[in-house]
């Protein structure tokens, strides 16, 4: 990696010796395209890598009802509670929802074994609505 100042900012660019034959290609294509496209390019792969890293279940008032949900999604953790409680298998969730994946099926199972009350009280404050 070797540092460069740019237009008064410190920028790090990585040696092209360590890098795949892919991302080499990848870098070239990058960084001939117009500044638009650049940036549009810099958003989808943060958008990807926070979907890799998203946080397992999150709380965010206004969203599912402030309800307690799988982490950039809007699928609630009670939502899929409520689904297995009624037979629905994790295979058939991670098909009914594509952006689900087996780890935040592990992660949300967890949650509602920590927090049965809060969850038991959502499904029925939900389904009641």
């Amino acid at each position: 990696m070797r540092e460069v100042e740019k237009a008064g900012r410190q920028v790090y660019y990585f040696s092209n010796a360590s890098m795949s034959a892919i991302t080499q290609q990848l870098l070239t294509e990058i960084e001939s395209a117009p500044e638009p496209v650049q940036a549009e390019v810099l958003d989808f792969m943060l958008f990807v890598k926070a979907r890799r890293s998203r946080a397992a279940i999150e709380r965010t008032p206004g969203v599912c009802g402030g309800e307690a949900r799988i982490g950039s999604t809007r699928i609630a953790v009670w939502m899929l509670e409520d689904a297995r409680r009624q037979g629905v298998s994790d295979k058939q969730l991670l098909e009914d929802y594509p952006g689900l994946t087996a780890e935040d099926l592990v992660v949300a199972w967890a949650y509602v074994k920590e927090h049965r009350g809060e969850i038991d009280a959502a499904i029925e404050s939900n389904l009641v609505a």
